[in-house]
C-alpha cells in the first residue's frame, strides 16, 4: 500500500507542478502578447482563470496530504507540502482577492498605482512549482 501511495503521490505533484508552469508561467505571460487581444479580455480571461486555479490547487493539496499520510515521505516532502500549503493560504487570502480588484479597478476605466502584488504572485507559483519538483523528486530517489 506505501509504495502504491508514493508513486500517487509523486504523480499528483508532478501533475499539479506541470499545471502551475503551464498556466502561471507559460499561458498567462504569453497571452498578453497576442496582438488582437485587449488588456480588458487578458485580465477578465485571467480573473477566471485563477480563480478556477485556486479551486483546482486546493482540491491537488488536499489529495497530496491524504496520500503523503499514506506514503509517509520524508520529513523534508512534508516540509516543501506545508510550506506549498502556506503559498496557498498566502495567495487565496491575500493576493487573488487584492488583484482580483485591482483587475476591477482597470476594467472600470482606472488606473491604479503600481503594485508588486503581479511579481510576488508570479514568484510564490515559480516557487511552488519548483517545491512540488523537489518533493517529487526526493520521493522518486528515497528507498522504500
Amino acid at each position: 500500500m506505501r509504495a502504491g501511495a508514493r508513486l500517487a503521490f509523486i504523480l499528483i505533484v508532478t501533475l499539479w507542478a506541470g499545471i502551475i508552469i503551464g498556466v502561471s508561467l507559460i499561458a498567462t505571460p504569453v497571452k498578453f502578447q497576442a496582438p488582437s487581444l485587449t488588456m480588458q479580455t487578458g485580465l477578465e480571461v485571467g480573473r477566471y482563470t485563477f480563480r478556477l486555479l485556486a479551486r483546482i490547487e486546493l482540491c491537488f493539496l488536499i489529495a497530496a496530504v491524504v496520500l503523503a499520510g499514506l506514503a509517509q515521505p520524508r520529513w523534508i516532502t512534508i516540509g516543501a507540502l506545508v510550506l506549498v500549503a502556506v503559498q496557498i493560504a498566502l495567495q487565496r487570502y491575500w493576493l487573488l482577492p487584492d488583484l482580483d480588484h485591482r483587475v476591477s479597478q482597470i476594467l472600470l476605466g482606472a488606473a491604479p498605482a503600481f503594485s508588486m502584488q503581479h511579481v510576488i504572485y508570479a514568484i510564490m507559483e515559480a516557487l511552488k512549482a519548483a517545491l512540488l519538483i523537489a518533493g517529487a523528486v526526493l520521493e522518486f530517489r528515497a528507498p522504500l
